[in-house]
């Protein structure tokens, strides 16, 4: 267990940081207020020289953060070097020299992040920028209130400076990682939650929007004969041959949007499942009342039936929200019902349509509704992380009406091939860098596949491309996750750390499951040499580098799990 101490009031809701990174880092921590203290604090505020002096006088290790008065987000923000990328720092660097202090970690541009000394008997890593606010500035959305919305109403995002990379994911890594050095300093074992199941190195949130279900209805037919019959005046006649191969196609069954079946068998042929979001169809739902919400033409039953073969193939249906399911909750509701007496069963995520977002009323209005989950904050033009989280994050404390739901963000949508003004080549590059600044926080990539834009005739390069990301998934051991297990995986972590027991030489977690997957890590610089005893459970364990992995297998929540350090 990791004690925090907030040293002065924060301007923002400090537990939208403390309960975002817990889960986020898998260690403990806590708001110290009595009693037994843990070897090690974080504390954030005050860390003036009088307030580490008295700190030292209670605790081995201390991990402070400054609160600064300034909460500017640099324009051009300074950056620090992970093993394979720049990762940014989104909060102005301080002049905090100290006697007996030295740089320990440094930025690319050659100035102190951290500080590292001595006080007393106490090892003291001072970090020179403020990241917590600037953490709950970004999760919070804070940056994107006060702008203005574009032509239909979505809130106009931050800055590329901002969004480029996942900066509060990196944030937490840091502050994780120092938490990580002290303790091996101090010769102390320390336990945490690996990220993903089986410890996988990263995660991934495959997904697709079903916006239409046919191609070639009556009207389109027309209207792409009558281009292509334009294209003959410029001597131009590609687009005819296409179009009209592909109505005779269509005409035998094989529309170019009815392609389910080949993103299934390309997916599982990688082992991976994904998430398809339906919009509700048929009846009042034939109508449209904007221009832009989706009509699916085809027989419900068709439709239907499609849902259940991909639930049968290990998928997951979500909610594709439309007409105003993003702000009243009575819509959402309606939209779920139509769902759960159609196919029998309630759905537990929303991505809207056109990703059409309120930040003040579309959490409320999932979590009213009951959903799990909500994966609508991305972007539909470039590929980025509009919260700074290359994973799931809780966008509320746990005391808000909305504190239960998870938000999956979304990192890469096919869209930003149609609505960037760049070539195929510089849209493809521009995905891959956020793909690999995800896999270098450790964190979770998020992609959102129209099946109507797989084909060529839409968007050229998009299926080769999406070909080339599954094996690169596959090739870097990615797991794939639904969004339901998402959600649910992030829930059960947050409960698994806040039942764990802690005491010099024991840890406890009971009245809680464990999910399959789950391990637990115990680490320490001399870890080959310290023996444990684990109680309550069967598995396997295994020693690599300074880390002890505890596979468990199925714990009784009842009787729980006992890990004791034997001297």
């Amino acid at each position: 267990m990791i004690d925090l101490i907030i040293t002065q009031p924060t301007l923002g809701p400090a537990t939208l940081f403390t309960r975002n990174f817990r889960v986020h880092a898998g260690i403990p921590i806590g708001l110290y207020t009595d009693g037994a203290r843990s070897p090690v604090v974080l504390v954030y505020g005050d860390v003036s020289e009088a307030m580490i002096h008295d700190l030292s006088e209670h605790y081995r290790g201390i991990i402070a953060i400054p609160c600064m008065e300034s909460d500017n987000i640099p324009e051009r923000p300074s950056s620090y070097e992970t093993m394979t990328v720049r990762a940014p720092i989104l909060a102005t660097m301080q002049n905090l020299e100290r006697d007996g202090f030295d740089g320990f970690v440094k930025t690319f541009e050659g100035g102190p992040l951290v500080l590292k000394g001595k006080v007393g008997d106490s090892l003291v890593l001072l970090f020179t920028a403020d990241l917590i606010k600037a953490t709950i500035r970004v999760l919070s959305g804070e940056l994107e209130k006060s702008n203005e919305t574009d032509r239909i109403g979505r809130p106009v995002p931050p800055p590329d400076s901002v969004t480029y990379a996942p900066a509060v994911s990196f944030h937490f890594n840091l502050i994780e990682n120092a938490i990580r050095y002290t303790f091996r300093r101090l010769g102390l074992p320390l336990l945490s939650i690996p990220r993903w199941p089986g410890s996988a190195p990263l995660a991934v949130f495959l997904s697709h929007d079903v916006d239409v279900v046919r191609k070639w209805t009556y009207k389109r037919s027309i209207y792409e004969i009558l281009l292509g019959m334009k294209s003959l005046l410029g001597m131009k006649s590609e687009r005819l041959k296409n179009t009209v191969s592909s109505i005779f196609e269509a005409m035998k069954g094989r529309d170019p949007y009815w392609n389910f079946d080949e993103l299934l068998f390309m997916e599982n042929g990688s082992d991976f499942k994904s998430t398809w979001f339906f919009a509700p169809y048929g009846g009042k739902y034939n109508v449209r009342e904007r221009d832009f919400d989706p009509v699916y033409h085809r027989k419900p039953s068709e439709i239907a039936a499609m849902i259940r073969r991909l639930i049968d193939n290990g998928c997951e249906i979500g909610l594709h929200g439309t007409r105003s399911a993003h702000l009243e909750v009575s819509a959402l509701k309606s939209q779920l019902d139509f769902f759960e007496s159609r196919l029998g069963q309630r759905l537990r995520g929303v991505r809207q349509h056109y990703l059409m977002f309120n930040r003040k009323q579309s959490f409320e209005a999932a979590a009213d509704a009951r959903l799990l989950y909500d994966s609508t904050l991305g972007f539909n033009d470039k590929a980025g992380f509009r919260n700074g989280m290359a994973s799931p994050f809780f966008p509320f404390s746990s005391q808000h009406n909305a504190g239960g739901l998870v938000e999956i963000p979304l990192v890469f949508m096919d869209t930003c091939f149609i609505h960037r003004d760049e070539d195929p080549e510089a849209i493809m590059r521009h995905v891959t860098e956020a793909y690999l600044y995800a896999k270098a926080a450790g964190g979770m990539f998020s992609s959102l596949v129209h099946p109507g834009n797989m084909n060529q005739m839409e968007v050229p390069a998009l299926n080769s491309f999406y070909h080339s990301l599954l094996a690169r998934f596959r090739m870097d051991n990615a797991h794939s996750m639904t969004g339901a297990e998402i959600a649910m995986w992030w829930r059960q972590r947050e409960a698994v750390l806040k039942n764990l027991e802690y005491g010099e030489t024991m840890w406890r977690i009971r009245g809680v499951e464990l999910p399959r997957g789950m391990e637990l890590s115990i680490s320490a610089k001399n870890i080959s040499s310290m023996r444990f005893s684990i109680d309550g459970v069967s598995g396997e364990s295994s020693v690599e580098h300074d880390t002890l992995t505890i596979k468990p297998d199925d714990v009784d929540p009842g009787a729980g799990i006992v890990i004791k350090q034997k001297k």
